[in-house]
């Protein structure tokens, strides 16, 4: 039996050389690009935005902007007490952004700090993002305008795993 495998084992490695190309059509091997530390990324709460895109057209209106900001208020307030309660802004936060500790948090929402929610500081703190993303001031947010440039200096000898 082993007679038969060592005669295979010359024509396995003649067989992995056939496959190779001739020396002068060797191609180095692609250079890593450059990390320069810039990303795009989109906020969990920007992702939430594109969500209200409710004809699907990549652009969110006003109109389909305050449509969702409603429907997400209701959502939070599980009770029906006309507020969010900070439990329920946990379980919002979660269902909504996929983090019970994504922003906006309880301080971006609870101005008078009454630890509790209302319908109006949950509208208008998404007023304010609304006004934030809209960077051409046109009242309609596209998906450009939902992300960000995030810069994260490259340190010096670390590189993608030691980071």
């Amino acid at each position: 039996m082993r007679a038969g495998y060592a005669g295979l084992l010359p024509c396995l490695l003649l067989l992995a050389g056939a496959n190779q190309p001739p020396a002068d059509k060797v191609q180095p091997p692609p250079v890593p690009p450059v990390d320069s530390g810039i990303t795009m990324m989109a906020a969990p709460v920007a992702i939430l935005i594109t969500s209200f895109d409710a004809d699907r057209d990549r652009v969110v209106t006003r109109a389909e902007f305050d449509a969702g900001v409603k429907a997400s208020f209701a959502l939070g307030d599980a009770n029906g007490d006309g507020a969010i309660s900070l439990i329920e802004l946990s379980h919002w936060a979660e269902a909504e952004l996929g983090s019970a500790g994504a922003l906006p948090g309880r301080f971006d929402f609870d101005r008078n700090e009454d630890d509790r929610i209302s319908e109006a500081e949950f509208v208008a703190e998404f007023a304010r993002r609304f006004a934030a993303y809209d960077k051409n001031g046109d009242g309609r947010l596209t998906r450009d305008e939902l992300l960000t440039l995030n810069f994260q200096r490259p340190q010096p000898g670390k590189g993608k795993r030691g980071r």
